[in-house]
């Protein structure tokens, strides 16, 4: 349905619009979702090339989107792009562990920000591999 498409998913219907223009500009084709629940709908009736999500988009007990989508076997080959406003160094860390193909900080200027999506979407796709690390016993 939106085969080669970018999923951009984005509580804060403002800064959504300034995210999907940048990327129309490029020349992507981008559906939108405004919470988890219906980004995974959408993720999994369509073949999306790249899930653009804020890193911390809450779903239940899950702590991210991204998280989940890493976790769910039809979506293994889906790309992910996690973003921040204000990026942190455990963010990065947090966006490798739970198996984000990508990660940036928006405020970093928009090239950088087309630029990873450029890549992430040149790439070949592979299935991922999410290192999650068990829980500790208490």
């Amino acid at each position: 349905m939106y085969s080669g498409s970018i999923l951009l998913v984005q509580q804060q219907a403002d800064s959504a619009s300034h995210l999907r223009e940048r990327l129309e500009g490029k020349g992507y084709t981008v559906v939108e979702a405004p919470d988890a629940l219906t980004a995974m709908n959408i993720a999994n009736c369509s073949e999306i090339g790249l899930i653009v999500t804020e890193l911390y988009v809450p779903v239940g007990k899950s702590r991210c989107l991204a998280r989940l989508v890493g976790k769910t076997p039809s979506l293994d080959r889906t790309k992910i792009l996690a973003y921040t406003v204000h990026g942190k160094k455990q963010d990065r860390a947090w966006a490798r562990r739970i198996g984000a193909d990508g990660y940036v900080i928006t405020r970093s200027g928009e090239e950088r920000f087309l630029s990873v999506v450029d890549h992430l979407l040149a790439e070949r796709t592979k299935p991922r591999r999410v290192a999650l690390r068990p829980r500790r016993a208490t």
